[in-house]
């Protein structure tokens, strides 16, 4: 079955809608655990259970829902070994859309960064851009969000959110040695 058989509106299927709205939720309930985790580490944190209540929520309206279930369809793929290429329009669709989503939810980095351009990796997202990004402006309670959305996607992935900090940390974001420091203690802390 080739691409344009597959598809119906805006080229999604139910099944990837489904994949889309299944994942997204558990997702945010990974989240809201870990969250919760780090808020009962202490007072510097607690407003974090509250904050995680909305984590994603942008992802299920547009602009960023129709590109989202593309993004969740190609990283189940990926995952898969399945070959998933859409096409150029909707690559474009989906680079916009995390461009988006990271410049308007303050658990991304780039929510803190003053650069304004090439903020995502095109090619792939889950690398580095050309420049790093400078996530020195990011605050403790952002950060603390950040940790969580790492720990789930790491409970999700199957592999430690220490593994995605060493390829990350000072390689894709620009942290102080504070911020790193943070990073790594609230991880050590809350994951399992």
């Amino acid at each position: 079955m080739n691409f344009e058989e597959h598809y119906f509106k805006d080229g999604i299927t139910e099944e990837m809608e489904k994949f889309f709205e299944e994942r997204t939720a558990r997702h945010i309930g990974l989240v809201q655990k870990y969250g919760q985790k780090i808020a009962d580490l202490g007072e510097e944190f607690s407003e974090l259970a509250e904050i995680v209540q909305q984590h994603d929520q942008s992802k299920l309206e547009e602009p960023e829902r129709t590109p989202y279930v593309f993004v969740t369809w190609q990283y189940k793929c990926k995952d898969d070994g399945t070959e998933f290429n859409p096409p150029a329009d909707i690559k474009e669709m989906m680079s916009k859309a995390t461009e988006h989503h990271v410049k308007n939810n303050a658990h991304h980095p780039e929510f803190h960064s003053p650069q304004e351009v090439d903020l995502i990796n095109r090619e792939d997202r889950d690398k580095p851009p050309e420049e790093m990004v400078d996530a020195t402006q990011m605050p403790s309670l952002a950060i603390s969000e950040m940790v969580a959305d790492w720990c789930a996607m790491s409970e999700e992935k199957g592999n430690t959110p220490m593994e995605w900090a060493d390829k990350n940390v000072n390689v894709r974001w620009k942290f102080t040695e504070d911020q790193k420091n943070l990073i790594y203690d609230l991880m050590s802390k809350v994951w399992e």
